[in-house]
């Protein structure tokens, strides 16, 4: 009996973390008190090293709206546990962006090997760096 109420336990507790590893980050600049725009965040992939985001509106962005934007990049890379990270996009992806995550300052680094990079040279971003920019504890 002891070994089954183990077993229940313990496949809950995995059961349990596996649905909160696998929830997709997602975050609204109208939530956070902005008021001079308007956009949603929201990861609709995460793949080891990378994720995939969808922010409607995104060619359009504003200043002010892309700085906003690198602080929600360095909010992720905090949450994935990196201490760099690095955007990719285009003028033909519309809404979607992709997040590196490397774990090096070197686009040789292997988080880009399954990324394709848009014939773009990402620039790789210092988490620190946007904390303090950011105004994140």
């Amino acid at each position: 009996m002891k070994v089954i109420l183990l077993t229940l336990l313990l496949t809950s507790a995995v059961f349990t973390a596996n649905l909160n590893a696998s929830e997709l980050f997602t975050m609204s600049s109208k939530e956070r008190g902005i008021t001079a725009f308007d956009y949603v965040v929201t990861e609709v992939a995460r793949e080891n090293g990378y994720s995939t985001l969808n922010i409607p509106g995104f060619q359009q962005r504003s200043a002010p709206a892309s700085r906003w934007m690198m602080c929600v990049y360095t909010e992720l890379a905090i949450e994935r546990k990196s201490t760099l990270w690095a955007a990719i996009y285009n003028d033909n992806t519309g809404d979607t962006v992709t997040v590196v995550f490397p774990q090096s300052d070197s686009l040789d680094d292997p988080a880009f090997a399954n990324v394709d990079a848009l014939g773009t040279a990402p620039q790789i971003m210092s988490v620190i760096n946007f904390i303090k920019f950011c105004g994140l504890n």
